[in-house]
């Protein structure tokens, strides 16, 4: 049992202002919030939250409500005068009130907007972190401006982010989720487009049109992952202007529709439809209402729905047993960042009669049934958020060159020990990292001239679906950064058998002389980081690539 604590009589008349027993404004000035709530913490001193589970009086004397004097129990519960009126019951003929004497959710009731937000320019939120608010044009011809914390569906939604006894007691973590692509407002995607408009009413197992929402704001995520993986409808109105990220409830709920606490959501196993029509005006071939289905990956199922890309390589094999005209279709976009199709080997185009069985392949039971003691949040989480940097969801360190300076994840090493697999280091990452990248960027100068974008029967006719495999790949791993530690054997093979094929239209293993014979430009972007390589990176890309491709053996890895 808890013990309230006890109070001087003589403050007994602001106490009760403080919780709405009555007063004024000078009284209330001389009273700090903590002697003005003594009263109402005195009664709901076991009251618990509903998201936390922790004492809401505790939680409110560690905010910064309470230590820098700025909101009281009163201030944000607005009780009735007279309240508690507790004593009317047995004393003055009273009864049990009929309605609410106080707001119990002031964030549903918008009392939070009492002192934050754009009318208040004095507001610490306005003047030091002002993305959390919108503030822009209403001409529907300007959309080239930034995302914010609260959009419209986070009005009198504070909770989704925020304790509402200590909003600030997760401050750290927001400050990191801030930086990241998932809470930067500024992030070139999220300016360059209003993502709450790019959905669709048809069900996403059989639509060919844009489903962006689905994983570019957070209300289109939850439809999404609560729907069966169907739902990816457009939401808003034609004025609402605000723009969201991925915000705090996309990865957490305590199954009660609370994020605060900050438990995972549960996310069932994923199933993505990859939809695929050949012309949009005059299709041959459609692909679609045929689900993929990738393994349980346990909590990181979270992750899934919008880390395994817009196509996978399977597609153009199965366009080409419907008969796809190569001379003329378009090809899939594999999108950004598919690292789940990556980890799970669902994403690259294989080539026939080539192996991409890799039996001693543990990545993806990471974070499964404590393997290795890695606990049992999935590989997405156990290897993304085990340091104290978790909500910049990076493994690993980078400088400006976005090369790798650290390795900060706590999970690599339940493996890699130097004992049961080789030891990892910022060095031998960024050894493999720009190795990745050379072969890549060998990949797009070798493919150059071999294709057009929709005649795929260019370079060796009847043979078309391999020539856009070979340049799907490129695409997916392009836009894949992480891929060469994801799954490293499996992208290897893949740049591997796509030189292959794309040097000279057979599998003959000749990647090596291929490199080797390129002519490279002067001026070569690296396809991982997007930045230009210098003359001296230009000339070692050659050995990098071949090495990183071959090894020591020469041949295919």
């Amino acid at each position: 049992m808890r013990i309230p604590r006890l109070f001087s009589p003589i403050l007994i008349p602001l106490f009760l202002y403080g919780c709405g027993g009555g007063g004024n404004q000078q009284q209330a000035a001389a009273v700090s919030k903590l002697a003005a709530s003594e009263e109402c913490i005195n009664c709901h001193v076991e009251a618990l939250s509903p998201g936390t589970g922790g004492h809401i009086a505790d939680e409110w004397r560690a905010s910064a409500h309470n230590l820098r004097d700025g909101a009281g129990c009163a201030d944000c519960h607005d009780p009735a005068p007279g309240h508690p009126n507790v004593c009317d019951t047995c004393h003055g003929g009273g009864g049990k009130p009929t309605t609410d004497e106080v707001s119990r959710n002031p964030d549903a009731a918008g009392k939070c907007g009492k002192c934050h937000g754009l009318s208040f320019p004095n507001d610490i939120m306005v003047r030091l972190a002002p993305q959390h608010f919108g503030n822009m044009t209403t001409s529907s011809l300007n959309t080239k401006y930034r995302a914010s914390y609260v959009s419209s569906q986070y009005l009198n939604n504070c909770r989704n982010c925020h304790n509402p006894h200590n909003p600030s007691s997760a401050i750290g973590v927001a400050r990191q989720w801030a930086q990241s692509p998932h809470g930067d407002t500024k992030a070139g995607a999220y300016t360059a487009y209003d993502f709450k408009t790019r959905g669709t009413a048809q069900p996403f197992s059989t639509t060919f049109e844009a489903n962006c929402v689905r994983c570019h704001t957070t209300t289109g995520y939850l439809n999404f992952v609560s729907s069966g993986f169907v739902d990816v409808h457009a939401w808003g109105s034609a004025s609402d202007k605000t723009k969201q990220v991925t915000g705090c409830n996309v990865c957490h709920d305590n199954g009660a529709g609370r994020s605060y606490g900050y438990h995972l959501r549960s996310v069932p196993a994923v199933s993505i439809y990859y939809n695929y029509s050949s012309s949009k005006t005059s299709p041959t071939v459609k692909l679609n209402n045929n689900a993929t289905v990738y393994p349980d990956a346990g909590p990181s199922n979270m992750c899934m729905p919008c880390h395994t890309g817009r196509a996978i390589g399977k597609m153009i094999k199965d366009a080409a047993a419907l008969g796809l005209n190569f001379a003329n279709a378009n090809t899939p976009s594999g999108h950004y960042r598919a690292a789940g199709a990556s980890l799970f080997q669902m994403g690259g185009y294989e080539f026939e009669g080539k192996s991409y069985a890799n039996a001693s392949f543990l990545h993806s039971s990471i974070g499964l049934g404590n393997s290795r003691g890695t606990g049992s949040k999935g590989p997405c989480i156990s290897c993304h958020l085990t340091s104290s940097t978790s909500h910049l969801f990076m493994p690993v360190t980078l400088d400006d060159a976005k090369a790798v300076t650290g390795v900060v994840s706590t999970t690599c090493v339940k493996c890699h020990d130097g004992v049961f697999q080789t030891s990892h280091t910022a060095a031998s990452l960024q050894e493999s990292k720009a190795g990745y990248a050379a072969a890549l960027a060998l990949l797009n100068e070798i493919k150059k001239g071999k294709s057009t974008s929709t005649n795929w029967n260019t370079f060796s006719p009847g043979n078309g679906a391999n020539t856009m495999g070979a340049s799907f790949n490129y695409s997916l791993l392009s836009s894949e950064p992480g891929a060469y530690a994801h799954n490293p054997l499996y992208t290897k093979r893949l740049i591997y058998d796509s030189i292959d094929w794309i040097s000279n239209a057979s599998m003959d293993d000749n990647v090596a002389a291929a490199i080797d014979g390129a002519t490279l430009p002067g001026s070569i972007t690296n396809p991982v980081t997007k930045i230009a390589y210098t003359p001296a990176e230009i000339a070692v890309l050659k050995p990098l690539a071949i090495s990183f491709l071959t090894g020591s053996g020469g041949g295919r890895p």
